[in-house]
């Protein structure tokens, strides 16, 4: 994107009053060669106060309100200081924005959660953009960054994620995902840190590629949460019945485990019928045909089907006609 199309509200330009300071950004941008020539146009021979306080207020708002750590630009925290660096001569554009965004971004990171050293917290202590860069490259930081920006992703799948429960009770979790963020957060939030390929960094090919077959059903026994166990992923039109690291467990281990889980889910089905039908539409035209995801379960899985119930209890029907595959 270039700088010139980034239209933001000048918030640090109304904090800005000194005419000096401005006079100061209007020379360090005429001598900083890494600034877009498209930026340099707009000031014109003789930029007035207001275009170069507007310049300056998107070139940070640019760089701190997309970094690796979200947004960082709304306290305004580190708006004095860019400008002090800027007009000395100490950064330019490409500082700020190519790097500057990401290296404060990780320090506040840090800051907020309390995981920095008492001679790091004191940010104004800093002189330059390297030395908060050489040190969050400290390995101690690294890993704790490492992990701060794997929740980050957690939380964005997680408002993102697009799924219904069919199973909810104390010990079962068992949802129906509708998007990749679905699959993502079963993968990394809650309990044993599962292998799916559908919830994997390159999930969304594989979650594309699976679900517009049928129905993936993603299932967690609260009970055993950290274990390899505790998580299993469904997809019968490829007869898949996985545990947390995809070992090929299958139908009988299943129904071993948990008898009685797979009636559950297949009552589950039903009920929420037509807001899975409705819920896949983006996913397959007309939706998912529950009555053919519920049989292939069924042909697929007998062993987990049959777990938990009498011998002569008779399976139950079909789902209502409205809510087949349109």
């Amino acid at each position: 994107m270039k700088l010139a199309e980034v239209l933001v509200e000048a918030n640090v330009a109304a904090k800005i009053k000194d005419p000096k300071m401005i006079k100061q950004i209007s020379i360090a941008m005429r001598h900083d060669g890494t600034l877009p020539k498209s930026a340099i146009a707009r000031l014109g021979p003789k930029p007035n106060e207001q275009d170069v306080l507007n310049l300056w207020s998107t070139i940070l708002d640019k760089a701190l309100s997309n970094t690796k750590y979200g947004n960082i630009s709304q306290d305004g925290k580190f708006d004095e200081w860019l400008t002090r660096l800027y007009v000395n001569g100490q950064s330019d554009y490409e500082d700020i924005d190519g790097e500057g965004g990401d290296a404060l971004g990780a320090w506040k990171a840090l800051s907020i959660r309390g995981k920095l050293a008492p001679a790091h917290q004191d940010f104004n202590k800093f002189s330059s953009l390297r030395q908060i860069q050489n040190i969050i490259q400290n390995k101690a930081y690294r890993d704790e960054l490492r992990r701060i920006q794997d929740a980050e992703v957690i939380e964005k799948h997680k408002r993102e994620k697009q799924e219904v429960a069919i199973v909810n009770d104390e010990r079962f979790l068992a949802v129906v995902p509708f998007n990749y963020g679905s699959c993502y957060t079963f993968n990394n939030s809650h309990g044993f840190n599962a292998s799916f390929c559908t919830g994997s960094s390159s999930g969304l090919q594989w979650f594309n590629r699976y679900a517009d077959d049928g129905p993936i059903v993603s299932i967690f026994d609260k009970a055993n949460a950290d274990d390899v166990n505790g998580k299993w992923q469904m997809h019968a039109p490829t007869n898949q019945l996985n545990n947390g690291n995809q070992q090929t467990r299958g139908d009988r281990e299943f129904a071993q485990r948990f008898p009685g889980l797979m009636q559950k889910i297949i009552d589950g089905l039903r009920q929420h019928a037509q807001e899975i039908n409705q819920g896949s539409q983006g996913i397959v035209k007309g939706g998912y045909d529950m009555d053919k995801a519920i049989k292939d379960i069924m042909d697929r899985f007998p062993a987990s089907v049959a777990s938990g119930k009498e011998p002569d209890q008779p399976q139950q029907g079909a789902v209502n006609e409205t809510y087949r595959k349109r």
